[in-house]
């Protein structure tokens, strides 16, 4: 198996720690997201009393026992200086524990002591959601390998997403669907012909109603492939909105198209089953023509 997590640093690291946490403490398990962060508290297992926090340092760091101490004592802080919104997200719940999830081995012994020192002054802060016998815990990667192993078993494995697709509406019923019209006035810019516009128009229209569901399925079944598809997503839209002033084309319509294609068969296509994957391709592509920046426009004339 290898030094699994040394593959892992900075954002990488926390988002493995939160799918592998979730293995861990199963529906217990609340991430906190970018906001929580801020806060101090990255995850939460309520029923246990624990806070948790991921620290992926970087393999470049010179000082990885500087690093965690800092580390440590710059989250704590933010217990006290985020008091009031800490408080209304845990209501009655005590915290026990605080424990940071380090992407290596613990660098030094001494980083226990440390550990100890600052949960006798958080105790000395009198917060209201701190428990008496609250604790400062530093966990090396150790702490998630059994979940790490199911994890890497079941991304090994291909995943499919059976679902019950709706069925779109015949052509005249979508043509008052303000998506359709958003699709059909783009392929009009590109082929300035209104029975082919209505055809293309159509086709994605229908991917869209009939494979939405799909990727709503992978994110409640499969929320790693959904967080790597959303990804994906997001940079494909951020490539279109910096090409907006081009001239809307067949060519630029196909190029986008065979990125987000290439993109999803590179990223997820050896993960997912087939059928899986052929909706959430489909059902991207239409997202897309229906929400993209890219500014369509009549070529003009010769």
């Amino acid at each position: 198996m290898g030094l699994w997590y040394l593959n892992y640093d900075g954002k990488a690291w926390e988002g493995l720690c939160d799918v592998l946490l979730a293995r861990k403490h199963e529906a217990d398990y609340q991430p906190m997201g970018d906001k929580g962060g801020d806060l101090g508290l990255d995850g939460l297992y309520a029923r246990g009393g624990t806070i948790y926090q991921a620290y992926g340092q970087e393999p470049e760091n010179k000082d990885p026992v500087g690093g965690v101490r800092s580390k440590i004592g710059a989250d704590l802080n933010k217990l006290k200086k985020n008091k009031d919104e800490i408080e209304e997200i845990l209501g009655d719940t005590k915290i026990k524990s605080w424990v940071l999830l380090l992407n290596k081995d613990i660098p030094h012994n001494h980083l226990h002591r440390y550990a100890k020192k600052k949960e006798i002054e958080v105790k000395s802060w009198q917060l209201p959601f701190i428990a008496s016998d609250f604790q400062v815990i530093i966990q090396p990667p150790s702490f998630l390998e059994t979940e790490w192993l199911e994890y890497r078993k079941r991304r090994d494995d291909k995943v499919e997403v059976p679902i019950s697709k709706p069925q779109a509406p015949e052509i005249e019923l979508l043509k008052g669907n303000e998506n359709f019209r958003k699709v059909y006035a783009k392929f009009l810019a590109i082929y300035d012909a209104p029975e082919t516009a209505e055809r293309m128009a159509y086709v994605e229209l229908k991917n869209f109603i009939e494979n939405s569901i799909q990727l709503d399925e992978i994110r409640k079944r499969e929320p790693e492939f959904y967080s790597e598809i959303e990804e994906i997503r997001s940079d494909i839209e951020m490539d279109a909105e910096s090409g907006s002033l081009a001239v809307g084309s067949y060519e630029t319509y196909s190029g986008i198209k065979t990125t987000l294609e290439q993109r999803l068969n590179a990223v997820v296509g050896g993960r997912l089953g087939e059928r899986t994957l052929s909706g959430v391709r489909k059902f991207t592509i239409a997202d897309w023509l229906v929400r993209c920046p890219l500014n369509f426009k009549k070529k003009p004339l010769q």
